[in-house]
């Protein structure tokens, strides 16, 4: 009777581990570090004017682009979870959707973005590792999608954040 109900155990769906959730995961970390090292290579290789200068038929710069991107992250995955954001309110409010690139930005600023899009996605892997964002809220995108868990919302992410390294991309064509 023992291997029956031990037969049966095997049939329900189990809760996975957390090294399972881990190793789910694993590849879109990966790909988050390769998009922000694509945002550090335009912040470092670009002076300040180039870096602000906003085409005609633009509303933003590549600053703002990986600003936005950046705050973004943090609102969907700290944010949501109700956990303290790596970002200051202010670069919230300057950065986030439905804001333009139109204000002035220091040699200082582009330093501190430099540094945060290298801690704050390594911090974004310890914090799930650590279960630290398991409190998350859904949320419905401006794409229409719904982020139900903090691995939608990591998901997500990596397209929202690829989306602005297009614009990035199509803005250097633009820059004199």
């Amino acid at each position: 009777m023992n291997s029956w109900y031990s037969f049966l155990n095997l049939l329900r769906p189990q809760k996975p581990t957390l090294t399972q959730k881990l190793k789910s995961m694993e590849k879109y970390f990966e790909d988050l570090a390769e998009i922000r090292k694509h945002f550090i290579d335009y912040l470092t290789e670009y002076d300040l004017k180039r870096l602000t200068f906003i085409p005609m038929g633009y509303k933003n710069h590549i600053f703002w682009n990986c600003a936005h991107a950046l705050v973004t992250q943090q609102l969907m995955t700290y944010y949501l979870s109700e956990t303290e954001m790596l970002v200051s309110r202010d670069w919230a409010m300057r950065f986030k959707k439905g804001t333009f690139g139109y204000q002035s930005v220091t040699e200082e600023e582009v330093q501190t973005l430099i540094e945060l899009l290298q801690s704050t996605q390594i911090q974004l892997k310890k914090d799930y590792s650590n279960e630290k964002l398991s409190n998350f809220s859904p949320y419905e995108t401006s794409f229409g999608i719904t982020l139900n868990t903090i691995q939608d919302a990591i998901r997500f992410n990596n397209l929202h954040e690829s989306l602005h390294l297009g614009y990035i991309m199509a803005l250097c064509k633009n820059i004199p």
